[in-house]
């Protein structure tokens, strides 16, 4: 199981890579969507910053869109699909990120039973 979230950096929309892909095609804008929703997918389904081409469809992507994302290095071209570049040093990762969902399910596991507590003596 992925995290909720994943990291993006304040200055994406003046980020000059993001610059370019607006500026390269009518389709620029429709493509830094389907980046944005790359991350969100890549995290929630922890693929480590791998999008597949049959998940190209769930991240609201057309091949257009990804071969624009390629050109302007936001993605990398690989073996089945593409990675999105810089994954690994932007986004929570491996032991980082399963100590953080350990935590998360620890503080679930403590409040469920505060909350038995509570009812059990009100």
């Amino acid at each position: 199981m992925g995290l909720p979230w994943f990291r993006a950096d304040t200055n994406l929309p003046t980020h000059d890579k993001m610059l370019d892909l607006l500026g390269r095609s009518p389709k620029g804008k429709g493509a830094a969507f389907v980046y944005v929703c790359s991350l969100a997918y890549s995290a929630g389904h922890d693929t480590s910053g791998f999008i597949a081409k049959a998940a190209l469809p769930f991240v609201h992507g057309t091949p257009t869109e990804a071969r624009l994302l390629a050109e302007t290095r936001l993605w990398e071209i690989v073996e089945g699909g593409w990675q999105i570049r810089n994954w690994g040093t932007r986004q929570l990762v491996g032991a980082e990120a399963q100590a953080i969902h350990e935590s998360a399910v620890e503080r679930g596991r403590k409040g469920g039973q505060a909350k038995a507590r509570g009812v059990a003596n009100g």
